[in-house]
């Protein structure tokens, strides 16, 4: 069991989300929590004085940490001893305390890892060092560089450092619903911030076209109240894979087979449709032609109502704005920027008007 210090905490938070997600992410924070948001590259940073379980309820979020300290460090080797002190002074049976909370269970081993910016006369290996010989005073069991537990975070940028510790030893965004998985499979903190992109409300009539292994409409189910969310695709194994995850989340969704391309439903059925196309024409495998993706548009066009929402997640380029030119249409649209696995991707946002 670590032993730890007794210093007061703040309770500041910084949960992680991907690039380009902050401002949904930091809307998330405000809605479920009623807490004042404020956003930084892939991270939101946020007061919060309710339990640290709360933060479960948070769909766009990845990893969660709580915010120690953060302080001007010099550029020399002795500078180190500012660091020291600091770490010395960290609340760290608070930080154990808030662990348990949210994980329900004890953290009882710690390790430092450090990322650094800037020109500095210390390397990584004497930051580390420094944090060591102060942690092994302060929390007698076993401190290490390994991954643990109870993660210390010291980052240092230029002339400014922060400390943050760990609360998540496994990502928020890692569902435990995803019994089934799939190459291209849309991460889940991304399906969630295309739900909240289209303003679920508890009358939704939801529609996912193309559903793969279920991520969008189970994230749309577990979001909050709707009045039905239905999605298929054209895979047999891939729904019996979504209905299976859909079934371990406890997520109210009806599933079918069929073609995008003719959806088996009657014109203006929906209220919001929410879709992660292939990002390839599912007949012929090749990338996606304009008047293709055009009709495939069209189709599930026809079945969104007028005041209605769509969202769709495409990688960048015009297919989506082709598409909608070749079809002469104007509606409004919103796009929204962001990164996974190391590609560019839009969120594009459409509401159907008259």
């Amino acid at each position: 069991m670590v032993v730890m210090t007794t210093q007061a905490l703040a309770n500041k938070y910084v949960v992680t989300c991907l690039y380009g997600l902050e401002a949904v992410l930091a809307d998330e924070v405000r809605e479920r929590l009623q807490a004042e948001a404020g956003t930084d590259w892939c991270e939101v940073g946020f007061t919060f004085d309710g339990s640290p379980a709360r933060l479960k309820e948070l769909r766009v979020a990845g990893n969660v940490f709580l915010e120690f300290d953060r302080f001007s460090i010099g550029h020399t080797k002795p500078d180190l001893d500012t660091l020291g002190a600091r770490v010395r002074r960290l609340p760290l049976d608070a930080w154990q305390e808030r662990w348990r909370e949210l994980q329900e269970l004890p953290g009882n081993e710690m390790s430092v890892s450090v990322l650094r910016r800037g020109e500095h006369n210390y390397s990584y290996e004497d930051v580390q060092e420094r944090a060591l010989e102060v942690l092994a005073e302060v929390a007698p069991a076993k401190v290490t560089l390994e991954p643990r537990q109870l993660e210390l975070r010291i980052e240092i940028a230029h002339d400014r450092c922060r400390l943050t510790g760990r609360l998540t030893p496994r990502p928020l965004s890692e569902r435990p619903y995803k019994r089934y998985r799939a190459q291209g499979d849309t991460d889940p903190t991304l399906a969630a911030a295309m739900v909240r992109l289209s303003a679920p409300t508890f009358t939704d009539l939801f529609l996912d076209p193309f559903c793969g292994i279920g991520t969008i409409p189970i994230e749309r189910a577990l979001w909050g109240k709707v009045a039905a969310v239905a999605a298929g695709e054209n895979k047999e194994k891939r729904v019996a894979w979504a209905m299976a995850n859909a079934e371990l989340a406890s997520a109210s969704a009806s599933f079918a087979c069929w073609d995008a391309f003719a959806l088996p439903f009657a014109d203006r059925a929906f209220s919001r449709l929410v879709t992660s196309p292939p990002q390839s024409d599912p007949v012929s495998g090749q990338p996606w032609q304009p008047g293709d993706f055009a009709r495939l548009l069209a189709e599930s066009l026809r079945v969104l109502q007028y005041g209605g929402v769509s969202v769709w997640l495409l990688e960048r380029g015009p297919l989506f704005k082709m598409a909608l030119k070749s079809l002469g249409l104007n509606y409004p649209v919103e796009r929204l920027a962001c990164s996974w696995k190391g590609r560019s991707w839009t969120i594009y946002t459409l509401q159907k008007v008259l």
